[in-house]
């Protein structure tokens, strides 16, 4: 009796062996090492491409097609103000490779993380009605390869991303008073506030829409300006149009206020006459079309160069040194993730 009971302990003994060993190797494969279970679960989930084309790139399991790279290069190419022939594969599989990077970081590393989904409807709805006619929406996003549902999903997720990469940063980040006062004594000759206007703007985009439509929209509007017969009511007539028909997200809202923009203005209005011998005049509407649509700009007087004090560029200087301590932190972060994906030979180009 006493050998049965002492062969059943063996074998009790022997399973309680098996079973936390392999809970062991699970735990090691999925957490310390990222072994073969981790590759194939994460791989099974992953985004699979189905357009048709060779597979280019392969970032820890998610895919991407030899088209959809060729696309981000033209997106990026579209964001520098370059043509699509001008577009960079390089530059495109880089920024790929960052984008997936951080989306497996903020999807898997990261449980904190609060969920953005009602916050990112609210902007699918609030680009759906500032931006687009109702009936256009859906087409564009169509256009797009998505339906709403999965577009709110795609927003949801960058709002994460960026949330995880802002409080992973963020440590790094911390600026002094004395680096600031270092760093304005260092600056002091070239603070000084520069050419610039007061800009505020109604835009009507013509991309995916009928131009000569888009055209009628925005030479009404200007014709209700133009029969303001004050500046003060002409004024406040253009905010009231603006936040009604201006498809700036940005702006509208704030009654096409863009703020006091300097000599050097953003890509988006460098073809813009707001400076120079051939600026635009002040205090009257203009309509003028560049290559995002049609504008009615209403622009202050161009004011001259004079020096800063103290107390006005404090916290500019102050917003400078914390944007470049990010900069630098982002990319310390995205490089020493490259290194571990690469050390792992997580990441795979393949083609050109």
């Amino acid at each position: 009796m006493d050998g049965v009971k002492l062969t059943r302990l063996k074998i009790f003994s022997l399973k309680l062996a098996l079973y936390t060993g392999g809970l062991l190797y699970i735990a090691l494969d999925f957490f310390a090492f990222q072994g073969p279970l981790w590759h194939l679960l994460h791989e099974r989930n992953s985004e699979q491409p189905a357009d048709g084309t060779p597979v280019a790139l392969n970032v820890y399991g998610t895919r991407f097609t030899d088209a959809q790279v060729q696309r981000h290069a033209a997106e990026l190419a579209t964001l520098r103000g370059e043509t699509p022939a001008e577009a960079h594969r390089a530059a495109a599989v880089s920024d790929l490779i960052r984008n997936a990077l951080l989306c497996m970081r903020a999807r898997y590393n990261d449980t904190r993380i609060p969920d953005f989904k009602e916050e990112a409807a609210r902007e699918v709805e609030r680009l759906a009605t500032r931006a687009f006619e109702p009936e256009h929406f859906e087409q564009w996003l169509k256009s797009q390869g998505y339906s709403r549902a999965e577009f709110t999903d795609r927003l949801t997720a960058i709002m994460r991303e960026l949330y995880y990469l802002e409080t992973t940063i963020a440590p790094n980040c911390e600026v002094t008073d004395a680096e600031v006062r270092s760093m304005m004594s260092q600056l002091e000759y070239y603070l000084v506030k520069p050419t610039r206007r007061h800009v505020r703007h109604i835009f009507f985009e013509t991309l995916h829409k009928d131009a000569a439509e888009v055209k009628a929209r925005a030479e009404a509007v200007l014709a209700q300006l133009q029969a303001a017969s004050t500046p003060e009511e002409q004024a406040q007539k253009f905010a009231e149009l603006a936040k009604a028909h201006s498809e700036d997200l940005y702006s509208a809202p704030r009654g096409g206020d863009l703020g006091t923009v300097g000599v050097y203005p953003e890509p988006a209005l460098k073809d813009i006459h707001l400076f120079g011998d051939k600026a635009l005049p002040a205090h009257t509407p203009v309509m003028v079309e560049s290559r995002w649509g049609w504008h009615i700009f209403l622009l202050g007087e161009i004011q001259e160069p004079e020096q800063l004090t103290t107390e006005e560029c404090y916290e500019s200087v102050r917003t400078a040194i914390i944007y470049h301590k990010k900069l630098n932190a982002v990319e310390a972060w995205i490089q020493a993730n490259i290194k571990e994906a690469q050390d792992k030979n997580r990441i795979q180009q393949y083609g050109n």
